[in-house]
Formats: C-alpha cells, structure tokens, sequence
C-alpha cells in the first residue's frame, strides 16, 4: 500500500472535469490522506479550483493535501499517478476544429475524435503528452499516466509507443451506455454486464446481461414494440446545451439491426465513424436525433460551469458531494491502495482481440490490481464488426506517426481514410488550412 498517494493533475484549472473527479477522489476510503498536486497553465483557474479542493478535503474529512504546483517537473516529481486533461489551444483552435471543416460541407457533431477536427485535435495534443511522458521518465518513471484527453485512443497510443511510461485512457461512454440500458430496461444498474471491445467513442457491446437473461433478446423485444425513433421524441426544435450531450440512441439501434452487435458509445460519437448519418439530406444527423454541438455551445457550457464552481466555493452551507460516473478514482484505487477491480479501459493489445493488430490501443475490459492491467480476452471479433474497426485502427496509427514526426504527408493520408473527407482536393485543402490555423501548436511540423 502506497503511503501518501501523489496524483498530479495536468489541467488541474479545468472547471469541467476538476469538481467531479476531485470529489470522487476524496470520497474513496482507501485513497485517504492523499496529496492532490494541481498544475495548469492558467493560475487563475488553478488556484480557483485548489479552493474548491481544499473545501471539499475538509469536508470529507479524508485528509488530503493539495498543493498548487507552477512548475511542471515540481509537479511531476514524486507521483503516483499523473492525470492528463487538457485542451490544447483551448476553445479557439477546438473552433478551428469545426468550422473549417464545415466550410467544406462536413458535420462533425462533437469533432475530437475522428474526422478532420479529430485529426486536428490529436496534432496539437500528442507532443504535448509526449513532452509530459518523457519528462516522467525522469522524474516519476513508475507512475501511471490516465489520459482523460481526447482523442483517447491516438494519445493514449504515442504514450505508450514512444515512451516507457504506462499509459492507459478512461472514458465515460460505456458507463453512461449502461445507465441508459438500465432505463430502457428499468432495472438497477448493478443487474447488467456487459462484454466489450473496439476503440474509444466506438467500442462494440459482444453481449449484455441482464441478471440472467440476454440484453439482446430484451433489446429486440423493446425495439419491436418502441422502434428505433422512439426517444426523438424529446428533441426539441432549437438546440442548447440542456439538449446537445443526450443521447436517444437511434444511430446504435439501427446498427444494432444491422450488425447484431450494438456501439457503446453516445450517437454523437458513433455517427462520426458512420458519416452516411451525417448527410445534408439527414439534416447533418438531426433526422437521427443528433444535434450538432458548436463552439458557442461550449462556450456558453464553460461559463456555467465557472459560475457553479464560484458559487460552491462561495455558499455558506456544506457541499451535496456525492460520486460521478467517472472512473478515474476507482482506478487509481485498483492500481495502487485497493481494491482492485474489473473496468472498461483503452490499453495496448497483447492478445485480448485475436483479429485486430497487437499494440494498437483497444477499448475493452480488464483486471486491475496493484499488479498491473490485466486485459480479458474476447478472442476474434465479428467479421461486421471488425471491418468497422480495422481501418480506424490503420488511420489512428497514421494520426500517431503524423504527430510525433510532424510529418503533413500522412496528415494528408489519415484524411484521405477518413469517410468525412469527400475528395482528394477537399483532404489536401484541410490539410492545409488545419496546419494553419494550427501553426502555434505544431512546433513538430516547423522543422
């Protein structure tokens, strides 16, 4: 057992995923008496949300410490584990994101996974993550690095190629995934299991439990007497960001009829690797119930958060702090104090999936301890399912070699296997006027 757990947060300012995952960490028993080192490129933001953590340390009375840290090797040095979430370039190059590929006629509902912004995305982030991985060869060389980052898969991916550092990825997805079936099904959560593989925003659900009976079969029968529109019936006429993030699972039923296998993640994601859901015909996806999230929704979603971590911070009465869904701090508890655990995580393939390359980050379920990640085999997969799988697999490791090489020819042909990307003239155009906008970010492609 570790006697004071270090986590360092990279991002630790971030008003999005700092109250949550802050709280889950400091509601866990066995990670009490920890110390929460915060680091962020914004100090406003970081010291904000260190008050906020110091708040919610004494109210749990879990004996945490949280130390501000402006150095990054400061911070660094002495974790356990390092949590990476960040956004690089923050909201304006996320715009770039979006909106250049939109002059060329392409919806992308989220943006940060696949598709041009999701390319975009991962040039501006992986050297960033290297850059963190590499100084923890130094300074911390056995801790972990949990990326929370997207692209998921592609950063987890260069961690874990181009350095000796352990990385894996957390994603919520497969959880809110599960929350929703329960509600389909009305059954308590704890009642369904599922079997798992695939990459991030695109893991395929093998097979669903419910207690004993087959999720599938219930999830036939649901469809046969509800439809696949069933929960467009909620979708208003104007989007806002109280209806932008909700999934009414359209897109993953009617794969589901096609493939007999079901995508784990919300439509908004899905619909990004399945782009003939995306078409101008389709309304961009809102014939689906897909609602395009843009930069002035996250905007304004930034600003709500803000005022709500403010006015925590600033309210008289106790806190209502209760868990998350997120993974982060049952994780960490596997890893290091207890207990450990079965999770769905991103890692590299030793074998878990018999028909998709080793090394490739999958996402799947596993064993962690205190020994390790152990992740469980599902053998081959479906032949539908892995021709899903398969050259998402071979753009991602495109993505990885562009970034850490700086290298535009393969920037050209990730776009060019993306089914976003309509013609050779619009890829090269994306290519350019992404590196562009982007230039600031991108020291890798200057030489």
């Amino acid at each position: 057992m570790l006697s004071r757990i270090q986590i360092t947060f990279v991002g630790g300012g971030s008003v999005l995923w700092g109250p949550p995952l802050i709280t889950d960490l400091m509601l866990t028993k066995s990670l009490a008496g920890g110390c929460l080192v915060l680091y962020d490129i914004d100090p406003p933001a970081v010291e904000q949300m260190a008050r906020l953590a110091r708040r919610i340390a004494a109210e749990t009375r879990s004996d945490w410490q949280v130390k501000v840290q402006g150095d990054l090797d400061k911070a660094l040095a002495g974790a356990d584990f390092v949590v990476f979430s960040i956004a690089q370039g923050g909201l304006e190059a996320f715009r770039h994101d979006l909106e250049i590929p939109w002059r060329y006629g392409i919806a992308q509902p989220v943006g940060d996974t696949v598709g041009p912004g999701g390319i975009s995305r991962a040039l501006r982030h992986i050297p960033v993550a290297l850059d963190i991985a590499h100084r923890m060869e130094e300074l911390c060389p056995d801790a972990w690095f949990i990326n929370l980052t997207n692209p998921l898969t592609v950063i987890t991916r260069a961690v874990n190629r181009e350095t000796r550092i352990r990385a894996i990825g957390l994603c919520h997805e497969m959880s809110a995934f599960i929350w929703h079936l329960s509600g389909l099904f009305d059954v308590p959560l704890s009642t369904i299991t599922v079997r798992v593989a695939g990459v991030n925003h695109l893991p395929w659900v093998l097979d669903v439990r419910v207690g004993r009976q087959d999720g599938f079969a219930l999830l036939r029968q649901w469809l046969e007497t509800h439809g696949v529109q069933h929960l467009l019936r909620d979708l208003p006429k104007r989007s806002s960001i109280d209806t932008v993030f909700c999934d009414r699972m359209a897109v993953k039923f009617i794969l589901f009829q096609l493939y007999s296998y079901l995508p784990g993640a919300g439509d908004r994601h899905v619909t990004e690797f399945f782009p003939t859901f995306l078409s101008a015909d389709s309304g961009y996806g809102r014939a689906y119930g897909i609602e395009l999230t843009t930069i002035e929704h996250r905007c304004q979603l930034l600003v709500r958060r803000q005022q709500a971590v403010a006015r925590q911070i600033a309210q008289p009465e106790p806190l209502e702090l209760r868990r998350s869904g997120e993974l982060l701090s049952r994780v960490v508890a596997a890893l290091g104090a207890g207990p450990p655990g079965r999770f769905i995580v991103n890692v590299p393939n030793v074998g878990q999936v018999d028909n998709l390359p080793r090394e490739v980050v999958l996402e799947c379920q596993a064993y962690l301890g205190p020994g390790g990640v152990e992740p469980s085999s599902v053998g081959p997969l479906p032949a539908g399912v892995v021709q899903t799988l398969a050259g998402r697999v071979w753009q991602q490791e495109t993505i990885v070699e562009a970034a850490v090489r700086g290298d535009p020819e393969r920037v050209l042909q990730a776009l060019m296997a993306d089914p976003m990307v309509p013609s050779w003239e619009t890829a090269q155009a994306l290519r350019d006027e992404l590196l562009a906008a982007n230039v600031s970010h991108l020291p890798q492609f200057s030489h």
